[in-house]
């Protein structure tokens, strides 16, 4: 039924769609509030074909820095809602409508949408047309569907003005009853002047020469959420663009930075309170289980001698602090976490390098000014985990930053962490080097890997300590650093997997204040605004992340958190892997391997990702908790590299699903099927054509069977 409602829309859609677009030409202005507000509603009406159903219409009118009308209308389980900008632009539209299905499942119920992916980019196209405004026009950059039997695509691009790219994004949702939202980045604010023509003086090869002239790449081990981490040449440096008019190279970091502005391209410890519980009277022993368990707290250091450790490490600033309590946690691998908090109240003699002025203000208004401090600790060797520091004032109110003799940061760290810090050099690699933290990232035959690191940042006014967070994966495998290409070539190839393009970007500039146009920015106390300036500039940076240093070849990631592989050829099941890794299911890496045999963490990770889960980085405790809580597997089956046949995958797909319980009842299903799984995955044509139940499951046929239960 669902697919025929969605045929016969798509119909109707698509015999709308022939109707060309009404033009979103705004009305004259009228001589009063209420015909300009005629003049309007009958417009959006008549470009987004709105009946005349609803029962209640609202409205009203924002002045702000893009002038724009909110329209509403309305009716017993329906809502559509409108952003049109006086300057002729529809930037937002929301359409709600009551669930029309009361058949829920509240379980693993993943489906792709009953439309296909073909009509939804049919019918988002249609919708644009609509949409946008004078010049403008939407380029559809992805598609990506929801997982749940009431499946919507979410559709995301970007607007072209005059037929070039401009910065302005969209992002479209369409579900089997049509347009459900679309929203423009361009809504509240917009840009000064428009878009200007579409002529370039400067010529595109020496844009080009430019370009890659101020490429920089940085080479370090980039960790590959298989187990491992390779080299890799990454780009940094400063987002650069060629003025299409001047010639010029721009440098938009450093432009944005002399506006004040930004060139758009640690959880603390909560010290957790012990339930207290009174001892029952009754007379049951403890189990093995339980006992096991709570051995893990035999060693276990007290309070007492937490703090005496802690106390001893040097710039720790725990001076004057008085330790408020100490709470012990137990992970699923018996390792126990001691969570400390302790408070010291500021003072005039004890300022932690604030200004006396700001400490005394705040005194008028609040006597209790406390600094906290939160901290984690290995609950067995004492090994410091993690430092926060909390103040009642702004760090703005902090006096002159003090010049140290030495820097005490390495001190510190060797007493902290005294296996891990030698392994490890400050990192210089762009994104680390944050001032007041000092990122110490390990270091594999002379190259950063930067994911496993030591960071501190430090109270510059007085030599502590105010946050330390230690990130590390032992377990890491780094792959050969020998024969790696040269930055030269890297470079080279690394422009060479990009485009350069003509269009528009944003550009701060100055308010003049004697021009009429910018009065409502100098309204709101704008100092700077911005503009859409034509340049040339590197496109694909989204996707191409870099240049791996062994093969010499670029790294292309799929957008929007899909996986593209270049090991399927011409497989059989290819277009079904290809599917299901376009919605974000499926495995990193970059190399899917069809032919090899499902093991039990695949077939999780499958299952995870068709949940809406993405576990790339997750260990094996985390796949397992969620895989029993959504029913997967229970909590003794759990054997990740065990091999996993077609019969157990097709039990661990239905059994978490709306039709588990039917498929476990016994002794009901005809002759001729292993089981009741067997029997309902046939009816819902899930099965391979080769089906062999007892046969261990190829990665290939896994995909088949979850791609078919998903277009159920």
């Amino acid at each position: 039924m669902k697919r025929a409602v969605c045929l016969i829309f798509s119909l109707l859609l698509a015999l709308t769609a022939a109707v060309p677009a009404l033009a979103m030409t705004p009305p004259a202005p009228a001589e009063d509030m209420e015909a300009t507000l005629q003049d309007i509603t009958l417009l959006v009406k008549n470009t987004l074909d709105i009946g005349d159903d609803y029962t209640d219409f609202y409205s009203s009118y924002n002045d702000g820095l893009r002038p724009s009308w909110y329209l509403d209308w309305s009716a017993e389980g329906e809502d559509l809602s409108v952003q049109y900008t006086t300057d002729g632009v529809i930037t937002e539209v929301f359409h709600w409508r009551s669930s029309e299905s009361s058949n829920s499942f509240y379980g693993f119920d993943a489906a792709f949408p009953a439309l296909s992916e073909s009509a939804a980019r049919r019918q988002a196209a249609a919708w644009l047309a609509r949409l946008t405004g004078q010049n403008e026009h939407g380029r559809i950059d992805s598609v990506t569907s929801s997982l749940g039997t009431d499946g919507e695509y979410s559709v995301r691009g970007r607007i072209l003005m005059n037929g070039l790219e401009s910065p302005v994004t969209f992002s479209l949702r369409l579900g089997e009853n049509g347009l459900s939202s679309y929203t423009r980045s361009d809504g509240y604010s917009g840009y000064v002047g428009g878009a200007p023509a579409a002529k370039a003086s400067a010529d595109k090869p020496s844009a080009a020469a430019l370009l890659k002239e101020a490429v920089e790449l940085e080479l370090y081990y980039v960790n590959q959420h298989d187990g491992t981490a390779r080299l890799q040449y990454v780009p940094v440096g400063a987002y650069t663009v060629v003025d299409a008019q001047s010639g010029e190279a721009v440098d938009m970091d450093a432009l944005y930075a002399s506006f004040g502005g930004s060139y758009y391209g640690p959880e603390e410890p909560m010290a957790m309170e012990a339930a207290a519980m009174d001892a029952g009277n009754g007379t049951r022993g403890l189990t093995e289980v339980e006992l096991s368990s709570i051995a893990n707290y035999g060693k276990v250091l007290p309070q007492e001698e937490l703090d005496s450790r802690l106390r001893a490490l040097p710039y720790i600033g725990l001076d004057g602090f008085a330790p408020i309590r100490c709470s012990y946690g137990m992970d699923a691998e018996g390792v126990i976490t001691a969570s400390l908090r302790y408070s010291c109240k500021m003072t005039d003699d004890n300022l932690f390098g604030f200004s006396r002025d700001a400490y005394r203000e705040a005194m008028e208004w609040n006597d209790d000014l406390t600094v906290y401090k939160y901290v984690t600790m290995d609950a067995k060797t004492g090994e410091l985990l993690t430092l926060s520091t909390s103040y009642p004032l702004w760090d703005d109110d902090r006096d002159t930053v003090i010049d140290f003799y030495t820097d005490p940061i390495p001190q510190f760290l060797e007493a902290a962490a005294p296996e891990k810090y030698p392994e490890t050099a400050l990192c210089t690699l762009q994104g680390y080097d944050t001032y007041p933290t000092s990122t110490y990232a390990q270091v594999h035959e002379g190259y950063f890997y930067p994911e496993n690191n030591l960071r501190v940042t430090l109270n510059e006014s007085n030599a502590t300590v105010d946050e330390y967070y230690v990130n590390w994966d032992e377990d890491i495998g780094f792959a050969p650093a020998k024969g790696i290409v040269s930055e030269v070539a890297a470079i080279d190839t690394y422009t060479k997997a990009l485009a350069v393009t003509l269009g528009y970007v944003a550009w701060p500039e100055g308010i003049d204040y004697d021009d009429p146009i910018y009065e409502t920015y100098i309204d709101w106390g704008y100092t700077w605004v911005e503009s859409l300036r034509l340049a040339y500039y590197y496109s694909g940076t989204d996707t191409v992340s870099g240049v791996d240093a062994l093969t010499g070849e670029a790294i292309a990631e799929a957008p929007d958190g899909g996986y593209v592989y270049d090991d399927l050829a011409d497989e059989p099941e290819r277009a079904a892997i290809e599917r299901l890794g376009r919605s974000g299911i499926g495995f990193a890496g970059g190399s899917f391997r069809p032919a090899e045999a499902l093991v039990q963490r695949d077939a999780l990770t499958l299952l995870l990702g068709a949940a809406g889960y993405r576990t790339a980085d997750w260990d094996d405790d985390t796949i397992k908790s969620e895989a029993v809580w959504l029913g997967f597997i229970t909590d003794g089956e759990f054997a990740p590299e065990t091999p996993v046949t077609q019969a157990t995958f097709l039990r661990m797909i239905l059994r978490a699903s709306r039709y588990g319980d039917a498929a476990a009842l016994p002794g009901i299903w005809a002759e001729g099927y292993a089981d009741g799984y067997a029997a309902v995955a046939d009816a819902l044509g899930m099965l391979p054509e080769d089906h062999a139940p007892d046969a261990v499951c190829t990665r290939a046929v896994a995909a088949v069977m979850l791609y078919r239960f998903m277009t159920r």
